[in-house]
């Protein structure tokens, strides 16, 4: 009997399993992967597991199943206080940072002497962290003529306004805490500059020969071009602006946390994240502050989804999309 030995593929040598390219990259990628797995995924599924749970600090778990999520979305009279101030302060905010980051953007992309410096000026506070931006306005909205907002109204004739003690206007400190965005615009103002730097000269010229006006081309030249940025600083100031935890709870120390309250009064400075450090830290009660974070990330996602939809109507990458 003759045994018929099969050749090999020419050219190409047998590879041990752990020595293809494919094995090999994740073996180069493991360390991240691992830190992955172990400080991203596995703190996640415990969070999850948690909302489904009656859970405390010093006490043993019991599972509860959607009970956390109904109370909250059902017969939580806070979070339904707490959900409105989020939607107002949300909806202000974006509008301060998208407006005035795209008027300081087309001020400042003009080639004049020493617009480099201002933006300098107006880009660095933003580099500050929340916890000493918060004290600082905490001062600038300081009841009576000593704070800064009312010096400035005083300029006007207007009287000083209580923002963050006024328990007969609780209002007054959800205005105050939408108008402190007005120190962040220089971030969305730094990436409209970088868009701005983006748009072909071409485009413009064209327009000027067409006998196009300023407002002509901001409408139909620079809008469109500047579309995708608009976008993009819109959904990540979304997701800022619904993350903002340090200055509402700055500013109900003002006399919130005095009565009792570091929501402030009536809840006029509850935020997602303060009212889940409320229940989670202050109440100990763990499950209910992990079906909170999973009911603020649904939010996140769905308002991030409608600006993706909605930016399908008039962005260039959406309607490449939609066709």
């Amino acid at each position: 009997m003759t045994m018929v030995l099969k050749p090999g593929r020419p050219g190409r040598p047998r590879r041990r399993w752990w020595r293809r390219e494919g094995v090999q990259g994740y073996v180069y990628i493991s360390p991240w992967l691992l830190g992955f797995l172990m400080f991203g995924v596995a703190p996640l599924i415990a969070a999850f597991l948690t909302s489904l749970s009656k859970a405390n600090v010093f006490r043993t778990i019991r599972f509860v199943g959607l009970d956390n999520y109904q109370k909250i979305l059902t017969d939580d009279p806070v979070f339904a206080t707490i959900a409105g101030n989020m939607l107002i302060y949300v909806i202000g905010s974006t509008i301060i940072s998208i407006g005035l980051g795209l008027a300081l953007a087309l001020l400042l992309h003009r080639d004049f002497r020493g617009n480099h410096v201002f933006r300098t000026l107006i880009y660095v506070p933003s580099l500050l962290v929340g916890i000493a931006t918060a004290y600082l306005f905490k001062q600038v909205f300081q009841g009576g003529e000593v704070g800064l907002a009312n010096m400035f109204l005083g300029v006007f004739g207007a009287g000083p306004v209580n923002w963050l003690g006024n328990s007969e206007q609780p209002w007054l400190a959800l205005v105050a805490l939408i108008l402190v965005n007005v120190w962040f615009a220089g971030g969305t103002m730094l990436i409209f500059l970088a868009g701005l730097k983006g748009i072909p000269p071409a485009y413009f010229e064209a327009a000027r020969v067409d006998g196009a006006g300023p407002w002509q081309m901001f409408r139909r030249v620079t809008l469109p071009l500047l579309s995708p940025v608009i976008v993009f600083n819109t959904i990540m100031a979304l997701i800022g602006h619904i993350q903002v935890f340090e200055t509402p709870l700055a500013f109900a120390n003002n006399g919130g946390i005095s009565t009792g309250n570091p929501l402030g009064y009536e809840n006029s400075l509850g935020t997602f994240v303060t009212y889940l450090y409320v229940k989670g830290f202050v109440y100990q009660d763990m499950g209910y502050a992990s079906a909170l974070a999973f009911i603020m990330f649904a939010a996140t996602l769905v308002l991030t989804s409608l600006v993706l939809w909605f930016a399908r109507r008039f962005t260039a990458y959406g309607d490449s999309e939609r066709n």
